[in-house]
């Protein structure tokens, strides 16, 4: 972070650095920078969040939140991303530069684009959420392995997960633009608000930040082998073929502007790789924000 910061000030910005000192920090402290309350009153020309995606969750949801107190209509401040994470699904998304350089250029520079956030019972995530597997492996995480070993610390917990999951279901009920309402039943499910998850790895092939819908994506087959044949074929990007070797069932995407999803009562919900909400929960598109990123490029389409 310091190095952007050192050529961001080069290039003539003001910056105020503000750190963080334990979880919700951010959030709080996104609301009081986009009120002025950290820079004598003045209204910051951008709020930049510097960590990984549970640490931009926090700031997106403190901007929105100051942004709905300010009469008399919001200000979106634009946010901007020094991505220091484990997996920066966000920052991957908007195809942010790595360099140095390239990334000052780009937080000083950039034309803010419009995206939009979902909402999971009231909080917001930016990526995806999702229940059933992978929010059982994000709650289960070790924090200390996930230190040492970053990425390698979700393999290990999607191993113990998958040795003793008990393969519950879910009840997943999505409405689209025309108001159609459908149920699905899946053994885990991913809202996607972007294509990419967990880094690089694509489970929505055609999500888009600047679309205000959803891609519900159902992993419809349960056990033990069918979620370690979900992690292999999303790992070697094989997940969008899954129907078709299936014979026409085990894994869908979904187009939807509202969903709720049922299980057992209490079950974790993940967003943006942290935990946010518990079941039942209920999703839609929050309020739009703008960030500091590139022009969105069409997203990479699965041959």
């Amino acid at each position: 972070m310091g190095r952007v910061v050192d050529a961001l000030r080069q290039g003539g910005a003001d910056v105020a650095v503000v750190e963080t000192t334990g979880p919700r920090d951010a959030e709080r402290l996104a609301g009081l920078a986009a009120s002025g309350a950290l820079t004598d009153g003045r209204i910051p020309d951008a709020i930049v969040a510097s960590g990984g995606d549970g640490t931009i969750n926090e700031v997106v949801n403190g901007l929105l939140a100051a942004a709905t107190r300010s009469p008399p209509g919001p200000r979106l401040t634009p946010l901007g991303l020094i991505p220091l994470g484990t997996a920066n699904v966000l920052a991957a998304e908007l195809d942010l530069p790595s360099g140095v350089a390239e990334l000052a250029r780009t937080l000083a520079g950039a034309v803010p684009r419009t995206i939009h956030a979902g909402r999971a019972n009231g909080r917001l995530f930016t990526m995806m959420a999702g229940v059933g597997l992978d929010a059982h492996v994000v709650e289960g995480v070790d924090p200390g392995v996930k230190r040492r070993i970053g990425k390698g610390a979700y393999v290990l917990e999607s191993l113990a997960q998958i040795a003793r999951w008990p393969s519950p279901r879910y009840r997943v009920i999505t409405t689209d633009a025309a108001g159609h309402v459908r149920e699905h039943e899946a053994a885990s499910c991913i809202v996607a608000k972007g294509h990419f998850y967990g880094g690089r790895f694509v489970c929505a092939p055609d999500a888009r930040l600047d679309e205000s819908g959803f891609h519900v994506c159902l992993f419809e087959a349960g056990g033990r082998l069918a979620a370690l044949g979900y992690g292999a074929a999303l790992v070697t990007g094989r997940l969008a073929r899954w129907t078709e070797a299936k014979g026409g069932s085990g894994y869908r995407v979904v187009p939807a502007v509202r969903v709720r999803i049922e299980g057992p009562v209490g079950d974790p919900v993940q967003g943006d790789g942290d935990t946010i909400a518990r079941l039942p929960v209920d999703m839609e598109t929050a309020a739009p924000f703008r960030v500091l990123a590139p022009p969105l490029r069409p997203v990479s389409r699965l041959p």
